[in-house]
């Protein structure tokens, strides 16, 4: 319950992206098969993710004849409570002797974009890598149009945002290695050329590429000493730069679950089992109980100091500005400036607001509100129950709010809490 709490907390995706700098501040947990490779986790649907797992097997698992291991073969992740569902292969798939790698699904669940192993080796007998297109129509599955014969795809991931189709690839021109592309797929079925990402690419390989809902790219790249490293590249960035969730095995597949979690897979040792980890944001701490006597103690404050508040900060701003407003009363013919007009009271919100003056004279509230701008320059202006009040500053907690009138009243300032959250004009 308490990581299902995590995946659906509501926090501002900025928070899990720049908490990456800072990962020791993240709640991390490892899930999965300990003793099983589980990786390449990608979108499957709102509800789950498709990764890929050597799990299981039996005696008529296909298996690997250099290690005798399973072959890797996609599974099911249900995201609410972290379950590993089996998933049933499309007939295309489960016929596969070899490899299935990564798999991607379209946006409108129309079809399934799968890595999978050739059905023909090359000329030295490896056998190499493809991406098939699989719709679930019953129709053929078919090799995309811009596969080359003698070149290797993998990795596919598809920006829902954009239509576009991420991949790696060792395809002649490139920078050397695998590298990413990117082909995009038009409403009428039709994929475009293939384009290199070059603010990915370089000499080493790069590999499973992944974006995020701002369109911010993040992929892994072969290292000498540490296996494949994730690297970002967001909007202002003139390189790519490394994660701080790099270790000193392969890290690889990240994934932003939500705005407040996101996952990717981690080995311990480079070329070693890889497990899927996932890193979320602390959830805040719940709101402190509510006090009923201190909140009808509170009232009862507000009440009676309601109008010394106003005769104190009226009278100090009157003494600064007595002739301005005497000029100002003259010209409009008037001997007092307690003139109630109509102006619209922009609401209220929960919460404890530090009032520092309160005015039934919007003048004479913007005037005092601009002679405290120096100490306070988050304070505002806000209309609540007829009159208009300098509000210095907002606060979710009472305590919070009970600190704010402590240091407001330290510079000689009447501050008092009003139970109300008041919004600016």
């Amino acid at each position: 319950m308490v990581l299902l709490g995590l995946l659906l907390s509501f926090t501002s995706f900025g928070q899990i992206k720049a908490a990456l700098a800072q990962p020791d501040t993240l709640i991390q947990q490892e899930i999965g098969d300990a003793l099983a490779d589980d990786y390449a986790a990608v979108p499957y649907g709102k509800a789950h993710l498709l990764f890929l797992s050597n799990r299981g097997g039996g005696a008529t698992t296909a298996r690997d004849p250099k290690t005798n291991e399973p072959f890797a073969r996609p599974f099911l992740l249900r995201i609410k409570d972290l379950k590993t569902l089996p998933y049933t292969l499309p007939a295309a798939l489960a016929e596969q002797r070899y490899y299935i790698g990564q798999c991607a699904l379209l946006p409108d669940s129309s079809a399934l974009i799968a890595s999978q192993s050739r059905k023909k080796p090359y000329k030295d007998g490896r056998v190499g890598m493809t991406l098939t297109f699989v719709p679930f129509n019953g129709e053929a599955p078919q090799e995309l149009p811009f596969v080359q014969p003698d070149a290797d795809y993998q990795h596919p991931f598809f920006d829902a945002m954009d239509y576009t189709l991420y991949f790696a690839s060792n395809v002649a021109g490139g920078q050397g290695g695998y590298d990413i592309y990117k082909s995009t797929l038009s409403f009428d079925g039709a994929w475009s050329a293939p384009q290199s990402v070059t603010i990915a690419n370089t000499k080493d390989d790069e590999v499973f590429p992944t974006t995020s809902s701002d369109l911010d790219l993040y992929f892994s790249r072969a290292s000498r000493n540490y296996g494949l490293q994730l690297y970002a590249h967001g909007d202002g960035d003139t390189v790519a730069q490394p994660v701080a969730l790099n270790n000193r095995g392969d890290d690889f597949g990240l994934l932003f679950l939500n705005d407040s979690t996101l996952l990717f897979s981690q080995s311990k040792r480079t070329g070693g089992p890889s497990n899927l980890k996932i890193y979320s944001l602390p959830i805040p701490p719940p709101p402190p109980p509510v006090d009923t006597a201190a909140l009808a103690a509170q009232a009862l404050e507000d009440s009676l100091t309601m109008a010394a508040l106003k005769a104190d900060s009226i009278a100090a701003y009157d003494l600064a500005n007595a002739d301005a407003l005497d000029k100002k009363e003259n010209a409009k013919g008037k001997n007092n400036t307690w003139v109630t007009d109509n102006s619209p009271e922009p609401g209220t919100t929960s919460g404890y607001s530090i009032i520092v003056g309160g005015f039934v004279d919007r003048d004479l509230a913007e005037g005092f509100l601009e002679s405290i701008v120096g100490w306070a320059p988050e304070a505002f202006l806000s209309r609540y129950n007829k009159k208009y009040y300098v509000v210095h500053s907002v606060h979710q907690y009472r305590a919070d709010a009970n600190a704010a009138k402590f240091s407001v009243n330290n510079r000689d300032f009447r501050a008092w809490v009003l139970s109300k959250g008041l919004k600016t004009l």
